[in-house]
């Protein structure tokens, strides 16, 4: 197209556009009027106003984490735009590609404490990879274009736009096709011959070598590679927390899951006792590594292989350290592997495969409880035999979390949603809202507790608006349940603050349960059901699915603290501090 002739916030409406931008989240408010009558009038962008502007932006880090594609949400000044800032935090640790769209007072008046102003640029630059504020109206279009490839290149990340209402009505001249064809090459460094060959080098002196998997094979797309260099290479693959998806868990290769409260007790094993570690795209974080000693013990040697030469040697020392797209690394080892007519690693007897199926079977955790009120195992295993092995799953923080990141298996890349570094409660229902409407023939479930509920509620009523049928499971315990584990533990049982029962008299339930979450959810048009049973799970799972509608199910789940969840804090299986109630073995 040749140019034509717009305001800038005319521009930003058709480059998202232009850029395969579906749907924007947010809440519209003065300051940002000119953008949304601009997404209204000139694109096919569908809007989705939420009840609050945090879930705005959590449905756009969600849409983001299960697509691979860029998010997008938009707020008004002032409020509208702080009330991102959790949502852009969560984003920025977890590497997720954004864009954050707030409006702003005039270019005149910022700086004097007019209505609805805040100096919101200031604020998201920690939490963001560029904050950006449309200072001159007619430079829209190198502005847009910046933010976009910053969002979206090297170690991705969230970008906050600020757009004074007076420079959105500037009007420009642009191209927008030649703009975007203009767009540079992302050119990721790539990993040298050299370093493959000293990687070759160290897997041929291994005994027991381990494929550790973060969450930055997903976000370069590179599971099949991650698969596909797993069976060249005949080792065990591990997990990290955001990595949790990155390999399917009922594959021969999968040990588990690495971590101080998100792993498995065969995936703490094998990395315990491996003497060779090449992490994937992984940070090493702390609810991975706990005491970094376990991983500088016995002679064990870490490769670690990353975009970002910051993350490298950051927090655990490595032998090799490799800066490279971790999906370039993956092919030249498995080529070169391959290259060599025969297997380095010694994991698996001559002429055979691997298979790690009945190990780590043994040591699975149990879920088969029968005892009532039901188990939080239980629960979790009833609800993952129902889900299609590609259903969306997403998180809040809190004991819900942890016990589904123990239990609960994933086959399907992108499909397990969670905030790893920022571990906000109150996320994980805009991201299965914007997981759902991504892919609208595949199921989306919350998984979260009636904490995390808490400080999502009002946004079930965006899921009845907009016709969104996710499944909210709330596993209700009435407590803080993570947090209250560990004023047990930690602190003599001294409990302050995390009791959230109370007797509801308006409620049809006298359990001293509080908040009745089925007459609420139905008070806003969502059908709901309380479950009191475990036979009873799948059966309002299926009236769930049924519905085609969205649907809260509360499973009034254990809340014992002497039934508590396990965890360690120095990445062993062994840890210093599990519940009495813990068994290794079905």
């Amino acid at each position: 197209m040749a140019k034509q002739k717009m305001t800038a916030a005319e521009f930003i409406a058709r480059y998202l556009e232009k850029r395969g931008v579906k749907h924007l989240y947010g809440v519209p408010g003065a300051a940002i009027l000119p953008f949304y009558d601009a997404i209204k009038e000139l694109t096919d962008i569908e809007s989705y106003v939420v009840r609050h502007e945090q879930t705005g932006a959590f449905m756009a880090d969600g849409y983001s984490r299960a697509t691979g594609e860029v998010g997008v949400c938009a707020a008004t000044s002032g409020p509208g735009g702080t009330n991102f800032l959790t949502g852009l935090y969560g984003a920025w640790m977890d590497s997720i590609p954004m864009i954050a769209i707030v409006g702003q007072q005039k270019n005149s008046l910022i700086g004097t404490m007019q209505f609805q102003e805040a100096p919101i640029v200031e604020m998201a630059i920690p939490v963001t990879k560029a904050s950006y504020r449309l200072t001159d109206g007619s430079k829209a279009a190198a502005f847009m274009q910046e933010a976009w490839v910053t969002a979206t290149t090297g170690r991705k990340g969230p970008v906050l736009l600020d757009l004074p209402v007076d420079q959105q009505k500037v009007e420009i001249e642009v191209d927008i096709d030649e703009l975007i064809a203009s767009t540079p090459v992302d050119n990721l460094p790539q990993a040298t011959d050299a370093d493959i060959e000293k990687t070759l080098e160290l897997l041929k002196d291994a005994k027991r070598p381990v494929l550790l998997a973060g969450g930055g094979v997903n976000l370069s797309n590179s599971t099949e590679e991650l698969k596909a260099l797993a069976e060249e290479l005949q080792i065990p693959v591990v997990t990290t927390g955001m990595g949790m998806d990155t390999f399917p868990n009922d594959h021969q290769l999968f040990a588990g899951r690495m971590g101080t409260m998100l792993d498995t007790p065969f995936g703490n094993k094998t990395i315990v006792e491996a003497d060779l570690v090449i992490n994937l795209a992984g940070r090493f974080g702390d609810r991975s590594t706990g005491n970094v000693a376990v991983f500088t013990q016995n002679g064990k040697k870490i490769i670690h292989v990353n975009l970002d030469n910051k993350e490298i040697g950051k927090n655990v020392p490595t032998v090799l350290g490799i800066v490279s797209d971790v999906k370039t690394f993956m092919v030249k080892l498995a080529e070169a592997h391959k290259a060599l007519g025969a297997p380095v690693a010694a994991t698996a007897e001559a002429g055979t495969k691997l298979d790690l199926t009945e190990e780590r079977t043994k040591w699975a955790r149990k879920t088969d409880y029968t005892s009532l009120p039901i188990r939080q195992e239980r629960a979790l295993r009833e609800l993952r035999e129902f889900l299609d092995r590609d259903a969306f799953v997403s998180h809040d923080c809190g004991i819900s979390q942890i016990w589904s990141c123990q239990l609960f298996e994933t086959y399907v890349p992108r499909t397990y949603l969670l905030t790893g570094g920022a571990g906000t409660m109150g996320w994980g229902l805009g991201a299965a809202m914007a997981a759902k409407l991504a892919f609208p023939e595949r199921q989306s479930v919350n998984i979260l507790g009636d904490g995390s509920l808490g400080m999502s509620l009002q946004d079930i009523a965006t899921a009845a608006k907009h016709d969104i049928p996710v499944i909210i499971f709330c596993m209700n315990n009435s407590l803080l349940g993570l947090i209250r584990q560990q004023q047990n533990w930690f602190y003599d049982n001294r409990r302050i603050s995390t009791d959230l029962d109370y007797i509801n008299e308006l409620s049809e339930d006298q359990n001293a349960r509080g908040i009745d979450f089925v007459k609420t959810a139905e008070g806003m048009g969502v059908r709901g059901e309380r479950v009191l049973h475990f036979d009873d799970i799948k059966p309002a799972l299926q009236r769930a699915v049924d519905s085609g509608k969205p649907y809260l199910i509360e499973v009034i789940v254990d809340g014992d603290p002497e039934k508590a969840c396990e965890f360690s804090n120095n990445g062993a299986l062994s840890g210093f501090k599990y519940s009495k109630d813990i068994n290794f073995n079905n």
